[in-house]
């Protein structure tokens, strides 16, 4: 017999109106009332009420009407896009990135403004301005913001309210609140890799479970398991670029030696050769042997770590970050160093790009918010 308490009428009712959400939230089909009837098998007063409740929160609305052999044409009902909004601002050494997102995660408006990381009072109180200009100047209502989420390049501890390992911005066990407590909306601040592999995650039906590999300055990843960040013991999971992939070799900003941030940080084919990431490529496809030449290095590392992510997890594993959008032309070579190292590959793929390339972890950390309320409806 079981020990669990009844369910309350109005926690019924809740859970009967998330339902009809959700899968309004999720279906890539026209849907009636008739066919929500039907998939969630519920009752036409029960389904009745629940639309009506989400209707007068202006959550979904009548977008249309679907062809009918006979009689009333049915309604299609869809949920309302801007109902709420959320934001994500990605702080890194040497920028401050700003992504505003409705409920479909459709990208409103973005920003990026160049600020030198401080970690400072003068620094949070300019990020604060700059949210509150860029909710203005885009037209955001503030009622229907639901929050701001923000990244940063480093290891967040939100237990103990601090950043205790950021690298890239020259920090450590940094509060959390100096960043935050100035901002007048509901504030979660997130690993940036974390936030770049939710979004990643997020309405994908061909990923369960999986490893997202942010290659840019910094190398960092996420581990997701059905969605949910596994972030560790200590909030330090999903550290792919300090995993050694050459014993005994090249010094990593962690001061540890041989880790793959060390080989396949962005910075080997761009700020250590004085030049950009757009420079690298450009010359590398007009046919520059050196480039060249370091590149098949770059990539021989790289798929060294994507290997040795998969035979851990044994899980899909998407690679983004600033790297990602300059890869479209260099996948058959990673594709096949993958098939000639890796007999699990040929049998099962498991690699492949991200769909977001520059806005991935501030959309992951707006997206946080909105996941929030879908929960809660």
């Amino acid at each position: 017999m079981s020990n669990t308490p009844p369910k309350s009428t109005a926690e019924v009712r809740r859970l009967n109106r998330n339902r009809v959400y959700r899968y309004l939230y999720s279906a890539t089909n026209a849907i009636t009332k008739q066919d929500l009837a039907y998939e969630l098998s519920m009752s036409m007063p029960t389904l009745t009420q629940n639309l009506n409740d989400l209707l007068a929160q202006g959550l979904i609305d009548y977008s249309g009407t679907a062809d009918s052999t006979c009689g009333r044409r049915p309604r299609i009902i869809s949920v309302v896009p801007g109902a709420r909004y959320a934001i994500g601002v990605e702080l890194t050494s040497g920028h401050i990135r700003i992504v505003a997102i409705n409920l479909l995660v459709h990208e409103l408006a973005a920003q990026t403004v160049t600020k030198a990381f401080d970690p400072s009072e003068e620094y949070a109180i300019e990020l604060q301005n700059l949210i509150e200009r860029f909710i203005m100047e885009n037209g955001i209502d503030p009622a229907r913001l639901l929050g701001v989420g923000i990244t940063v390049p480093g290891i967040v501890d939100n237990k103990q309210e601090i950043i205790s390992n950021a690298p890239t911005l020259h920090i450590k066990h940094l509060s959390t609140k100096l960043l935050t407590d100035h901002i007048r909306y509901p504030v979660n601040l997130t690993n940036d890799a974390t936030a770049g592999g939710f979004a990643e995650w997020w309405n994908r039906t061909d990923i369960g479970d999986m490893a997202y590999l942010s290659v840019g300055r910094g190398v960092g990843g996420a581990i997701l398991i059905a969605g949910v960040p596994y972030l560790g013991h200590f909030s330090r999971s999903g550290e792919f670029g300090h995993m050694c992939i050459h014993p005994k070799g090249l010094k990593c900003n962690c001061g540890r030696l041989g880790c793959l941030e060390a080989y396949c940080s962005t910075s080997k084919i761009s700020d250590d050769l004085g030049i950009t990431l757009e420079q690298f490529f450009q010359s590398l496809e007009a046919g520059n042997q050196e480039y060249s030449q370091l590149w098949d290095s770059y990539l021989d590392d790289l798929v060294i770590g994507i290997r040795n992510i998969n035979s851990t997890l044994d899980c899909g594993i998407v690679l983004g970050g600033k790297l990602s959008q300059f890869l479209a032309g260099h996948l058959t070579a990673i594709d096949q160093r993958l098939r000639e190292t890796d007999p699990n590959y040929r049998e099962v793929p498991y690699f492949s790009i991200c769909r977001y390339h520059t806005q991935a972890s501030g959309i992951g950390a707006a997206l946080y918010f909105v996941d929030q309320f879908i929960c809660q409806i």
